[in-house]
């Protein structure tokens, strides 16, 4: 399954030169909607700080964040969006709204309420089993 939502998400984001980890940081930081080191957004994606600090250099060089001081620790700056990060993040989040809604079109809204209350019970199952 997780391998299906991939390629989907390769292919949703083709042509704009975001891939799925970008994709992800992108949504990460957003969502956050505050200053974080890369240590502290790797923790908070379940990734390695190696993997998200090249993630977030080569993010940087595009433009998409930038590094900026952190007056708690002069080492580990903090990363935020651009506004050219931002602009991507929302042009990213409207195509998967019309995929999601393409998708969704052709169940009713009970079908996807049961499907919601589903993932939910299955979620909350899987964060509290030991």
């Amino acid at each position: 399954m997780n391998a299906t939502v991939q390629k989907s998400g390769t292919r949703l984001m083709q042509g704009t030169g975001i891939t799925n980890a970008r994709w992800q940081t992108l949504s990460e930081l957003f969502a956050l909607s505050k200053r974080v080191t890369v240590s502290e957004l790797a923790r908070h994606m379940g990734l390695t700080r190696q993997a998200v600090q090249r993630l977030a250099d080569d993010m940087a060089s595009d433009g998409l964040v930038e590094f900026v001081e952190n007056p708690s620790d002069a080492r580990a700056m903090h990363l935020l969006l651009t506004e050219a990060g931002i602009a991507t993040y929302h042009s990213a989040l409207e195509r998967e709204w019309q995929w999601t809604n393409a998708i969704a079109e052709d169940f009713d809204a009970e079908q996807i309420a049961c499907a919601v209350a589903l993932l939910e019970a299955i979620t909350q199952k899987m964060q509290t089993a030991d």
